[in-house]
């Protein structure tokens, strides 16, 4: 089970880096994307910042063990991507997206929850 955490984490940890750093520069293509999904500009690159600072705190909480901080801090983290990803999926349906558009971020939070649940019955 340490494996597959190990692992999905340091996948959850690359894409969010990826997806925050392009909310947070806010490309054309993002621009288009919070115009699209009724998203101030401002909001979507607070929303890229969570991503990278919960990316990396779900890579950094990585070597913690047991109750350590590092381990809460990697549950909390990938708990809130959980989270994060359940709101993006529901601003993508509210928006009449088709599944192409919020299928990433389904997939996104369903790695998220299976780390959580590897690292809390581990």
């Amino acid at each position: 089970m340490a494996a597959v955490a190990s692992v999905v984490s340091i996948v959850l940890f690359l894409a969010f880096l990826t997806a925050g750093l392009q909310k947070v520069l806010f490309s054309p293509a993002m621009s288009h994307a919070a115009e699209h999904l009724g998203l101030t500009k401002r909001l979507y690159q607070r929303i890229g910042i969570l991503e990278i600072v919960a990316g990396v705190a779900v890579m950094v909480g990585l070597v913690g063990k047991g109750a350590s901080f590092l381990a809460i801090l990697n549950e909390v983290a990938a708990a809130g991507l959980v989270l994060l990803m359940i709101g993006a999926v529901v601003v993508h349906r509210r928006s009449s997206d088709a599944f192409a558009a919020y299928g990433p971020a389904l997939g996104l939070g369903v790695l998220a929850l299976v780390e959580l649940v590897t690292r809390l019955f581990q």
